[in-house]
């Protein structure tokens, strides 16, 4: 069933005196489990009770799915049909950028100017929540020039948005640097898996691991990591490993089972594929360790890894550093596993990495962000 959404025909949501004008989305799908910016775009709403009355505006061609009470329009991929759908004066406006999102090349002109041009005539309210910019190639690639032409479009739009969000300090620094002035905050994405128990490990799971995500990003952990799990399996400090989300190609999952067999965990290997978000919860619930190889300039945009941490699991990277900064301090490294690190330390640490996840990206926090960038009365909840 899907999932209800706040909309200007919903009864329970309709316009009342307490409420703020309508807020249009704009985002490149709207099915749950469809990706991540739908997933994203709907755990934000959720909160927003009856803050505003929503109006999602999602590509003809893109994957979303429409329910009782929902305010979906499709627009095409033009600037025409966009400009048609927004206000010709005032209104309020998110938008939840990727590129290749809205463009199978990673450039949707028609979307950028559009929403430019928007800006200055109507002069609405604007925020921009920067899931991706724009790629960056060496000069003789041929995607260097459309990239370039990409990034002076964001700069463009940068230039008149209100309020600018993105998910890591890196794409931050180089928004900031089309526009020093310009209004950027960091805001870590949320995790799309909500904590269904918080019961403890059960003792017979200690040493259990999972690895959550796509197929290709969990072959890419198993090709960095595998002689580093083959030692940890061997010292009896990962005893069984769990993995979960989709699967490519029967190739590819062939692949996967390889190199989870060379492993040598001491328990079976598991390869559950897609679940229900309950079950996925479960899982993760159950075990001790959650697997990644994200490096720190996409870790905070990754729900995989935000999964893991509102878990209350250990985090064991190859990019944990005890000196650096939050979050990577609170993960653990797979040689100080092997040499030997109490329970306690492992407790603390896992609990410390839940605490920030919560302060620092909590789908509650990431709508109060919103809320206030947009200027809506009252409060979210949760």
């Amino acid at each position: 069933m899907s999932p209800r959404i706040p909309s200007r025909r919903d009864g329970a949501r309709r316009s009342t005196p307490e409420m703020s004008e309508e807020v249009i989305i704009i985002v490149p799908e709207l099915r749950e489990g469809a990706g991540g910016l739908a997933d994203y775009t709907l755990r934000l709403t959720e909160q927003w009770r009856t803050v505003a009355p929503v109006r999602f505006l999602v590509p003809s061609s893109a994957d979303f799915s429409t329910g009782a009470g929902q305010s979906v329009e499709e627009i095409g991929r033009s600037a025409e049909e966009l400009r048609e759908k927004l206000p010709a004066r005032g209104g309020k406006v998110l938008l939840q950028y990727s590129a290749y999102g809205f463009d199978s090349h990673g450039y949707p002109r028609w979307l950028l100017r559009t929403l430019t041009d928007w800006k200055e005539r109507a002069a609405g309210l604007l925020v921009v929540m920067f899931h991706e910019i724009w790629g960056l190639w060496p000069l003789l690639n041929t995607n260097y020039l459309l990239q370039r032409l990409h990034r002076r479009a964001i700069k463009h739009l940068v230039r008149q948005a209100d309020t600018i969000f993105t998910s890591t300090p890196s794409q931050a620094e180089h928004l900031r640097a089309l526009r020093p002035a310009s209004p950027v905050q960091v805001l870590p994405v949320g995790s799309n898996i909500r904590v269904q128990s918080s019961s403890p490990v059960p003792e017979g799971k200690r040493g259990s691991a999972v690895l959550f995500g796509l197929q290709a990003s969990r072959l890419r952990t198993l090709r960095h990591l595998g002689p580093e799990l083959k030692a940890l399996a061997a010292a009896g400090q990962i005893t069984r490993i769990v993995t979960l989300g989709g699967r490519s190609t029967s190739r590819s999952e062939n692949e996967e089972r390889a190199l989870l067999a060379n492993c040598g965990f001491k328990a079976e290997f598991e390869q559950r594929g897609v679940l229900p978000e309950a079950e996925i919860s479960s899982a993760l619930s159950a075990a001790t360790f959650g697997i990644s190889a994200q490096p720190e300039l996409s870790l905070m945009k990754s729900g995989t890894f935000m999964a893991y941490a509102a878990h209350g699991l250990n985090i064991l990277s190859p990019f944990a550093d005890p000196l650096a900064s939050e979050p990577l301090c609170w993960l653990t490294s797979p040689a100080e596993l092997r040499n030997g690190i109490s329970e306690d330390q492992l407790n603390a640490r896992a609990e410390s990495l839940r605490a920030w996840q919560e302060r620092t990206s909590s789908w509650l926090r990431i709508a109060d962000e919103f809320a206030r960038a947009l200027g809506l009365r009252g409060a979210t909840s949760a």
